[in-house]
């Protein structure tokens, strides 16, 4: 059964401690709820767990799955680097700066439904796999 979005709703609720505040599809992980670095990953794990789904699936990768492009991420790192020698070592290196793409409630709603339903689709045809 694929999950609702009054599910995700509920679970992302649940994981930030975000009981009074309105949490719609449009809701933003991180810009929103604050959800960042470890504890956007520490979400992801949980997801994987509670609606019974692996981000890494033979048909997609990761980044596929989320539609992220090179140098883009879910989530903001959560290290600090007061003096800005990150920034600039990545400069000295010509590598650019990551872009963060904040996921939505709806987003991932969207990635679990299609998750779910690939493994619908795996269990049915394993059922009318010949038995020997």
């Amino acid at each position: 059964m694929d999950p609702r979005l009054e599910d995700v709703i509920a679970f992302v609720r649940e994981f930030s401690g975000w009981h009074s505040k309105a949490i719609d599809e449009n809701t933003l992980l991180e810009n929103d709820l604050h959800i960042t670095g470890d504890d956007g990953v520490e979400l992801l794990a949980e997801a994987e767990a509670v609606f019974a789904v692996s981000f890494a699936t033979q048909e997609d990768d990761f980044r596929a799955l989320f539609s992220l492009r090179d140098n883009e991420y879910l989530f903001t790192s959560e290290g600090l680097d007061l003096l800005g020698i990150g920034y600039f070592c990545r400069w000295l290196r010509g590598i650019p700066h990551p872009v963060v793409r904040d996921l939505s409630v709806g987003q991932l709603h969207r990635v679990l439904v299609k998750l779910r339903g690939r493994k619908s689709v795996h269990l049915e045809k394993s059922d009318q796999t010949p038995q020997p």
